[in-house]
């Protein structure tokens, strides 16, 4: 974990000198404060109108770890809530973005990293509940309250945004307003569903593993991937379903190949934790997930929609049974 006003000042300094297409200052710091430095280059250079910005806000700043998809997975989750105000934080990053020197105050916001090879789990800080931030002008006059009224600025206590008919927005593409019923009718598109635990190694890659262990009453549902605009498939890719017969209750395990594509970083406001799966490093995060990488194979187990806490020890016990 990264501490102190000389390293935090050092860091703004380098961030700052990153941004302005110069060499940072320092060079052999920790693996963690590369990481740090490396992930605010990306996500400020970024064009904050582009769908590629859109995507990486989701994965690296706002991805509470349980609404992950596959492949076009990252592409096409729901706005989380992890940080704060829900879509709403998609235009707080593009705000924050746009402030001049902001990077001297980024290193508050990050608590620890844990790094996995292909997986970086960070702990961030959420905003002040009392921080509010102008709407971009591009879109003044299109997003509404609860209650009609035109939004000019959102803070932590915003909460859903409308449209000026109405509809409940999930975000923004491309400087454009998605609504949550083009987001969800998107989402079921182009998606192939695998009810054939014994065939799935058919559509990968890699060998799938299935877990030998669950909790009692669950058991395999389906595996899903996500068919993109030419309708193929990506073999690098695949989620698992297992349910509690019809209780709505599920796990969730999401399984990729390991390289520089599949490669992701997850960030929340709540815990991370180091952990062992099978004596490989592996990070708990929220007491709800476990994410771990083993022989080119990058895993993640979810049991937020479980409904239910789940022991640390019942967590790991499912992820050492995939296999």
């Amino acid at each position: 974990m990264i501490n102190g006003k000389e390293t935090e000042k050092q860091f703004g300094e380098d961030l700052d000198a990153c941004l302005n297409g110069k060499a940072p200052a320092s060079f052999n710091r920790p693996k963690e404060y590369q990481a740090l430095l490396q992930l605010g280059e990306r996500l400020a250079a970024a064009d904050l109108g582009s769908e590629d910005h859109k995507e990486g806000v989701q994965r690296r700043l706002l991805q509470p770890t349980a609404s992950r998809k596959a492949g076009a997975e990252r592409k096409r989750n729901k706005f989380p809530k992890g940080l704060a105000v829900a879509a709403a934080f998609v235009l707080l990053i593009g705000v924050l973005f746009a402030q001049p020197s902001f990077a001297s105050g980024l290193l508050q916001k990050f608590v620890s990293t844990i790094s996995l090879g292909h997986i970086t789990a960070f702990q961030v800080e959420p905003p002040p509940e009392d921080a509010s931030y102008p709407v971009p002008e591009s879109l003044v006059g299109q997003l509404f309250d609860k209650d009609d009224q035109v939004l000019f600025e959102v803070n932590g206590k915003t909460g859903p945004m409308y449209t000026a008919d109405g509809e409940e927005i999930e975000g923004i593409e491309n400087g454009e307003i998605v609504t949550k019923a083009e987001a969800e009718a998107k989402l079921k598109e182009g998606i192939r569903t695998l009810t054939d635990p014994a065939a799935l190694d058919e559509y990968t890659n890699f060998k799938v593993g299935l877990p030998s262990y669950l909790p009692d009453g669950y058991a395999f549902d389906r595996a899903e991937q996500y068919v993109d605009e030419q309708g193929n498939t990506s073999p690098k890719y695949i989620d698992l379903y297992f349910t509690k017969g019809d209780s709505g209750k599920q796990i969730h395990i999401q399984e990729r190949y390991a390289d520089e594509e599949t490669a992701y970083d997850q960030s929340t406001s709540g815990t991370i934790e180091s952990a062992k799966v099978n004596g490989v490093d592996a990070v708990i995060i929220n007491e709800k997930s476990i994410d771990w990488e083993a022989d080119g194979i990058l895993y993640s187990v979810m049991t937020k929609r479980m409904g239910e806490p789940i022991e640390k020890s019942e967590l790991i016990k499912i992820a050492e049974s995939v296999k």
